[in-house]
């Protein structure tokens, strides 16, 4: 049966020309400065494909040091030669079908154990994950190709839900029945991107020197990308050897089953899955994982990792919480380690601190073992953020403007509900609580806000960092972004507060509840906005 190699068959989905084009990974890399960027609807694909590529690299180019880095930034291209004799000398290593070495598979795993290759997407149904975005079968699954699985292998490795998995008869269920989640699972994979893929993957390709302990400590002797290993890997805890190990780390034993059709294609139905290396319940990946931000548990319960990373949620956009991107605090908040190389390379000149790049932040969501959502948002970077403490003070005031609006606006929904329930009384019963937050909830009045907001976010990042004003030697930024952006919160507040209560009847006491409610909101969100604001209209003042 063909095999299928991933150094020259057609398999990662490329943009380029204004058009999705796949090519091999040679191919890619080589041709990195004319392809606009790896294209998957699936935003944890594309993620594994970015780091699967960086290790590579890694692998081949270092940097070292930023001197290093700034030369390879300035070739503007990958040595193609250098390359081309790395996959030489690794070319079975990278057949997805092999029948000793296959790729990010181990060989060994008998195919008794096989399932249906749904178990590996995300997006399809497939025992208890939740059916939301494809209506699969899984006694009828339907077969792929090889390109398909490839990246999906390859996703799942770094992506795959804790939970039980399948064994093989005679293991023991405690040890081998349950798997936890593979490394990128809880968190948003933070991705600086370029203007084309040779510019992201350099954006994203930090300092790699275990000596120096960049970006970890580790011995560079033993640090192994998966396809170099000689030896399977086991369902076994351990710890990284290193931080190619990390961007190849392989959380789950997969081995592919590959059939051939009658027209003579190959193609993938089943796949055997079981567990793979895990990290320990102690162990934390903070202080060694780049592109990740971290934030720390004030007091975690035991077995709590006490840092967890910035994360999806289902009632919450990303922006919000920003400032953990760009800044780090101690003992508080790491943003990720990417982000904090090129605040370096700023910093020693290697790239100009007035250029601005993009952030793309790539992961899912999860309860238990089900996957909520998964997502993909972008916002601009001025690497200004990255280092300016007075650009970060004033993105701060900016984002708490927007926090304490929306806390008035939810405070607008609960009086109003109060005023229609239980009128002007003191004392609510406990049956009059829960009808207040039941009609509170339905009146949804946080998603309109916060959805206007994140549309013209992006804009005051650029626009903040545009508006700057220097007295002496004191730097303050937003004298006239600021105000726009207070005026824009009270804009989507009111017009938030007004889309919830459209749909109201128009009873009397219904009027009379909306009128007072609407009256105290307004009057309060007035004062906080104009308080927020005050320093940056007596700044604009001076200017």
């Amino acid at each position: 049966m063909p095999g299928f190699n991933l150094i020259d068959n057609e398999w990662i989905p490329c943009l380029m020309n204004g058009e999705v084009k796949k090519l091999g990974l040679l191919e890619t890399l080589r041709d990195a400065h004319e392809i606009k960027w790896i294209y998957d609807p699936s935003p944890v694909i594309t993620a594994s494909l970015h780091r699967l590529l960086l290790a590579i690299l890694h692998r081949n180019f270092g940097p070292a040091d930023s001197e290093g880095w700034k030369r390879l930034w300035e070739q503007g291209r990958w040595n193609e030669e250098k390359l081309t004799d790395y996959f030489a000398r690794w070319a079975r290593r990278f057949s997805l079908l092999d029948e000793n070495y296959p790729f990010y598979q181990c060989a060994s795993l008998p195919f008794s154990y096989e399932l249906p290759i749904a178990k590996l997407f995300h997006e399809l149904a497939s025992g208890n994950n939740a059916t939301l975005f494809d209506h699969t079968i899984e006694t009828s699954p339907d077969a792929i190709f090889p390109d398909e699985a490839a990246r999906v292998l390859i996703a799942c490795q770094a992506f795959s839900v804790g939970g039980l998995i399948t064994y093989e008869k005679g293991q023991d269920r405690k040890s081998f029945g349950s798997a936890n989640n593979a490394p990128l699972v809880k968190g948003g994979v933070v991705l600086a991107t370029g203007n084309n893929l040779f510019q992201t993957l350099m954006l994203n390709l930090h300092r790699y020197s275990g000596y120096h302990g960049e970006p970890f400590t580790f011995d560079e002797k033993e640090d192994l990308a998966a396809w170099e290993r000689d030896e399977e890997i086991r369902a076994e805890e351990r710890h990284l050897r290193g931080y190619i190990d990390l961007l190849t780390w392989q959380s789950r034993r997969i081995k592919l089953r590959p059939e051939q059709s009658s027209n003579g294609k190959v193609l993938i139905r089943y796949a055997v899955i079981m567990k793979g290396n895990q990290f320990s319940d102690r162990y934390s990946l903070h202080d060694k994982e780049t592109m990740l931000a971290f934030i720390k548990r004030e007091k975690p319960a035991s077995g709590q990792d006490p840092w967890p990373t910035i994360s999806f949620r289902e009632d919450r956009a990303l922006w919000r919480d920003s400032l953990a991107l760009f800044q780090s605090v101690e003992n508080q908040r790491s943003k990720p380690k990417t982000m904090n190389w090129l605040s370096d390379l700023v910093l020693d000149g290697v790239i100009p601190s007035s250029r601005t790049y993009n952030l793309s932040v790539m992961g899912l969501t999860t309860n238990r073992a089900n996957i909520i959502l998964w997502r993909h948002e972008r916002l601009p970077l001025p690497l200004k953020y990255l280092h300016d403490e007075y650009l970060l003070a004033s993105l701060k005031d900016a984002l708490d403007i927007a926090e304490k609006a929306g806390k008035q606006l939810r405070w607008s929904s609960w009086y109003l509900s109060k005023l229609l329930i239980a009128g002007d009384v003191q004392n609510v019963s406990k049956q009059q609580k829960l009808e207040i937050s039941d009609f509170q909830h339905h009146l949804s009045i946080d998603i309109p806000y916060w959805s206007q907001l994140g549309i013209i976010f992006p804009d005051l990042l650029t626009r903040l960092a545009e508006d700057v004003t220097r007295d002496g030697e004191d730097t303050f930024y937003g004298s006239e972004t600021i105000p726009w952006w207070a005026a824009e919160v009270r804009r989507a507040a009111l017009a938030a507060f007004d889309e919830a209560v459209s749909g109201l009847d128009r009873s009397a006491r219904m009027l009379k509840a909306m009128t007072l409610a609407n009256a105290l909101f307004r009057k309060r969100l007035n004062n906080i906005l104009a308080q927020a604001q005050e320093p940056y209209q007596i700044l604009a003042e001076r200017r």
